[in-house]
């Protein structure tokens, strides 16, 4: 039996389009045991079993079965059990911690007979792209590009005692698919050159601790503004978080959910912003998180 946790995880943070990623201290658990006998057996054990399937067709076990088709290992009967702490739908990189928990799962029911690379390169031709899986797998803040042969990225270390990233989710969903439907198939160059220079400014910014950069560097013009129609107070909600002290607001992945990266140490934001989305805006509900520097891990194995 082994049991893996996996993070949440936020996309893009702003101009990073498809290519960052941050780890999330909200985690996902996927145990798998092999039974001995024939058949699948799949337990959801929150309310997103109300939805989510539980047989051939879970993300979870589709992305395990890819692992044992690829090391040609043949489990005897296999019982799934599934806590999904990450909402779904949320662009909170629910779908790769499916992906992932499922893949370092059977990996290690095979014997761990693929890499951590093989394991990367395999968890973004599943999703289709790596800035979620990667620092789902990875942790931390990662800078990704998908090759053909390969997925290249750099991992940094977040310093969990400066930084939080205050999460403030809806109660409605917005599939990833029609998110991405609202996006121009083509955009200005001075728009391109704009993403540029700020992924890099943030990407040194985080690197370097220079937070001050951050309301700056998370400037983008290749999405949000885009996905602004689909998320109801959006631009109102950004600027309740500025005006508590945020050093950023991004769009986290596709949305709907909105992220403020906050100093760890400015605990009257959680207060205010609470206040706030009670007294007005019941259909969103805030999460702070600390950023996760380990990723996916096996917890339990045995």
């Amino acid at each position: 039996m082994v049991k893996v946790r996996v993070p949440a995880t936020s996309a893009n943070i702003g101009p990073g389009f498809d290519s960052m990623g941050i780890a999330l201290g909200l985690y996902n658990y996927v145990t798998a045991e092999e039974t001995g006998g024939a058949g699948l057996t799949i337990k959801i054990t929150d309310s997103s079993k109300s939805f989510l399937p539980e047989n051939e067709n879970n993300l979870v076990y589709r992305s395990m079965k890819r692992v044992f088709d690829i090391t040609g290992y043949k489990p005897r009967g296999l019982k799934l059990t599934l806590k999904n702490n990450i909402m779904v739908t949320r662009g909170l990189g629910s779908s790769s911690a499916g992906i992932v928990g499922g893949i370092v799962a059977a990996n290690r029911l095979c014997g761990d007979e693929l890499s951590m690379d093989e394991l990367l390169k395999l968890a973004a031709d599943i999703e289709g792209h790596p800035d979620n899986v990667t620092p789902a797998l990875l942790g931390g803040f990662t800078v990704n590009v998908m090759t053909k042969n390969a997925i290249r990225y750099v991992k940094t270390e977040l310093d969990d005692k400066a930084l939080r990233f205050a999460a403030l989710v809806p109660d409605f969903y917005l599939q990833t698919k029609k998110s991405r439907g609202v996006l121009p198939k083509s955009v200005p160059h001075g728009d391109a050159v704009y993403n540029t220079g700020h992924s890099a400014l943030l990407t040194a910014s985080l690197i370097s601790g220079k937070y001050e950069n951050i309301r700056t560097a998370v400037g983008d013009k290749l999405h949000q503004n885009y996905r602004r129609r689909l998320i109801p107070n959006m631009d109102s909600l950004f600027r309740l978080c500025y005006d508590n002290g945020a050093l950023g607001v991004y769009l986290s992945g596709a949305g709907p959910t909105i992220i403020a990266i906050i100093e760890a140490d400015n605990r009257a934001f959680g207060c205010s912003i609470s206040r706030v989305l009670l007294d007005k805006m019941k259909d969103w509900k805030l999460h702070i998180l600390s950023p996760d520097n380990i990723g996916a891990s096996i917890i339990e194995n045995n």
